[in-house]
Parts: C-alpha cells; sequence; structure tokens
C-alpha cells in the first residue's frame, strides 16, 4: 500500500517521496526563515517606537517636575 502510494506520487510529480520530502523541508525552512525575518523587523521597528516614546515622556517629566519646581518656588516666596 505504502509502495504503491510512493510509486502514484513518482508518476504524478515525476520525482521520488524523498525529494518531495526534501523540497518540502526545504520550503519550510525558508519560510521560517523569512517569518523570523518578518518578526524580527516588527520588533526592531516598535522598540524604535518605545523608545522615542520614553524619550517623550522623560521630556515631559522633566517639563512638569521644573514647574512643580517654580510653584514651589512661589509658593516660598508669597510666604514671606
Amino acid at each position: 500500500m505504502t509502495q504503491d502510494f510512493q510509486e502514484l506520487l513518482k508518476e504524478i510529480f515525476g520525482e521520488p517521496i524523498s525529494r518531495l520530502t526534501q523540497f518540502q523541508s526545504d520550503k519550510l525552512a525558508k519560510l521560517t526563515s523569512r517569518v523570523q525575518d518578518l518578526a524580527r523587523e516588527a520588533v526592531k521597528d516598535e522598540l524604535a517606537k518605545l523608545h522615542q516614546e520614553i524619550g517623550e515622556l522623560r521630556s515631559r517629566v522633566a517639563r512638569l517636575e521644573q514647574e512643580r519646581a517654580e510653584k514651589a518656588a512661589e509658593s516660598l516666596e508669597a510666604s514671606f
């Protein structure tokens, strides 16, 4: 039965099952590599966005701290 199936595949595709299996393995490896590359690029892009957002948040925090310090100084001046 298995031999008949292998012969049928060989007749249809003109290649033995081992070559078809190797072809499938090669294509799967290539696809896996491509998916990994895409995932790597997506992570890289996301990290760049996060880095930019962190920079913006740090800038906002610095401004808020400066405003708070100014208000505290004004409050001290007003109390004298």
